[in-house]
Formats: structure tokens, sequence, C-alpha cells
């Protein structure tokens, strides 16, 4: 599928198709496999806030903006699509905005940590991806920490979708160490489960099964990318993976 006029266009077609869920897999069984995977992995490398400020960059419905609401973070959820945004979760600690990222003009310095999940990876645009990161860097305090949870594989294999603008872990990293950034962490997100699990579901689909018969296989296959997700070195085999930069002082 390949985007329509503007990225804007794009996600306020899918918010009308999909709902609050056109912000990630549409897909149930896709969505609950890579759920629990990207909270493990946020939990892990981002702490409490205590009160502290952060941008959720791209945040879609607010799936993310409440999952740091309740850690403690004072959220500013911002989304190219409108209609995302009126369909966002309401939550104490969070405040959306319907603007596209390149477009906030809010402080600068305000924020003490931005994060995007699989949102920059969406900007088609080179210049538009440019000017997101040059705000975002813009609004994020000295010392401030940033962190994006992509799709960035080692290599790039086969053909990308029209909506979908694919980085190596290394063009990621290369694009923060240019402004300055200072990589201070990175964990990998999905590995081998995530493949068999995949393919059986949409084997069962064919001959009419729920996927949940397969929550067995759900469960083995999240034990197995959880456990390579904490081993040094082999991070970097994963396909999706969350790195963590900080703002110099």
């Amino acid at each position: 599928m390949n985007p329509p006029t503007s990225d804007r266009d794009y996600w306020e077609e899918r918010a009308r198709l999909h709902g609050s869920r056109a912000a990630g897999y549409h897909d149930d069984a896709m969505n609950a496999y890579e759920d629990r995977l990207r909270r493990s992995a946020l939990a892990r490398l981002v702490a409490r806030g205590n009160g502290r400020e952060l941008l959720d960059a791209g945040c879609g419905s607010g799936r993310w903006s409440v999952f740091f609401a309740e850690a403690g973070w004072v959220v500013t959820g911002a989304d190219i699509s409108q209609e995302l945004i009126r369909l966002a979760t309401p939550a104490t600690g969070v405040t959306y905005i319907a603007s596209a990222i390149q477009d906030l003009d809010l402080p600068g310095g305000r924020f003490d940590a931005w994060l995007s999940v699989t949102a920059l990876q969406h900007i088609t645009s080179p210049a538009e991806f440019d000017a997101t990161l040059d705000n975002v860097t813009r609004m994020l305090r000295p010392g401030g920490m940033a962190a994006f949870l992509e799709y960035s594989p080692l290599v790039l294999v086969g053909t990308m979708p029209g909506y979908l603008r694919a980085r190596t872990r290394g063009q990621w990293i290369d694009v923060m160490t240019s402004r300055g950034y200072v990589k201070r962490a990175e964990s990998g997100v999905r590995f081998l489960g995530h493949g068999p699990y995949i393919i059986a579901v949409r084997l069962l689909r064919r001959f009419g099964i729920k996927a949940e018969a397969l929550n067995f296989l759900r469960s083995a296959c999240w034990r197995l990318d959880l456990a390579l997700a904490r081993l040094p070195l082999i991070t970097r085999l994963a396909d999706v993976r969350l790195l963590t930069f900080e703002k110099p002082r």
C-alpha cells in the first residue's frame, strides 16, 4: 500500500478505517505479540518519571502516553492525525496535541525526554524527517533523554512499503549522533520468536481456526524473544530495537 498525497492523509485514512487501532497493528495476533515485547523493552530502558516532562512524538491514540503517565511522567502526546487525537485515551498527566512533530511550537528545552514508538519511520519525506528531529532536539533540555523504538535491522532486505522509510541500526545512530546526541543504551525488541508465531497464526486462519489455539506457542515465542533481549551483543540481531540517547549539556 502506497501513502496518499501526504503522511497526514495516510494516517487520517487509517484512523477512519481502523479507529484507535490505526496507530498499531490492527491484526489482533500481531498486536498482542508485539505489545508485550515493546512494554518490556520500554520498562527496562526508561526510568520512572517523578514528575518530569516527556514528549510522545507520534502518539497515535495514546497507548504509550498513558503507559508513561502511569510511570510518573507528565506527558505531551502529539500526532499528525486529528482523528487519532480525537480517539486518544484520556489519562491523568497526559495532554494531547494534534500536530505534525516538525510543526510543534513549544518552548525550547521544555522536555526532559522525548520518545517515538514506530513513528519516525513513517515520516516519508526526508526534509520533514530532518525537520522533525531538529524540532524535538530544540525542545529537549540539555542532558535530556531521547528514545525511539523503530524498525532498525543490521541490513535492509527486500522492498519496503511506501508508507515506511526504513533505516538500518547504523543509519539511525548516524542521524542522532550527527545532531550531537550520545548513545547511552540499546535493547533488542523482536528476534526469532515473532516469525514462527505469525506464520502459525496465518496457517490456522486458512482453516478457520482461531488464533487463541496458539496461546501456548505465543507464550513460548515471547519467552524466547524476551530472553534474547537480555543477552549482551545478541540484541544487535533484533530487527526492531529501542535506542536511547542523551543530549549533551
